[in-house]
């Protein structure tokens, strides 16, 4: 009786196991792959983020000992939980910022920009990040129809007067795209307002980032 009943057990038992180890090596599997495509998508969003920083903020200033770290910056001025990425030293010494922003006084809302700011909160560079203005029209603002957005290289709140020149300030403007360039200089206004505003360090952190 113990025979002829064991052997069937037996294998059961055997096939049992089998299914479990071919079980948790497709876990195995999937959780490996999980974890290279994570760090991949991690590693191409590090470059795409040293590519922006070295874009827009001034080459002297970074060096392989460059620590970023991502944050959100909520504020009435500039739209709400906005990519802030504080770029230091070693030490922890602020070295720049890099900035996104929102504004709804564009034609086509919203209007996303990005600007490289120094430690000193001028702009170093502005770019537009995401924008929906008519093609032809609203677009002429952006690099790559002219030097419009050098206008905002090194400025300030003080430094200049932030209004296009049609309605009393120190910019120009795109002709046919005045609303889209009064857009650009009064959100960078703004940007400039709420950063002086805000205590940057004090900003939280992007969900999975580190300190």
């Amino acid at each position: 009786m113990i025979k002829s009943f064991s052997s069937p057990l037996i294998r059961a038992a055997a096939a049992g196991f089998t299914l479990a180890f071919i079980a948790a090596l497709c876990v195995f599997f999937i959780l490996s792959a999980q974890r290279n495509t994570s760090e991949k998508i991690t590693a191409n969003q590090n470059d795409r983020m040293m590519q922006v920083i070295n874009d827009l903020l001034p080459s002297e200033t970074l060096s392989e000992d460059t620590v970023t770290v991502c944050k959100l910056f909520s504020h009435k001025k500039i739209g709400k939980n906005m990519p802030f990425f504080a770029i230091t030293d070693k030490n922890n010494q602020p070295l720049g910022y890099i900035a996104t922003y929102s504004t709804s006084r564009g034609y086509s809302n919203p209007l996303i920009l990005i600007a490289g700011l120094t430690s000193d909160l001028k702009i170093y560079k502005v770019d537009i990040q995401i924008s929906k203005e008519t093609p032809g029209i609203g677009d002429k603002v952006d690099r790559k129809h002219g030097n419009f957005l050098e206008q905002f290289d090194n400025q300030d709140l003080k430094s200049i007067n932030w209004e296009v020149k049609k309605f009393g300030g120190d910019f120009d403007y795109i002709t046919g795209a005045t609303v889209t360039s009064r857009a650009i200089v009064l959100a960078s206004r703004d940007l400039l307002e709420a950063v002086n505003e805000t205590d940057l360090s004090s900003l939280p952190l992007c969900k999975g980032a580190l300190q």
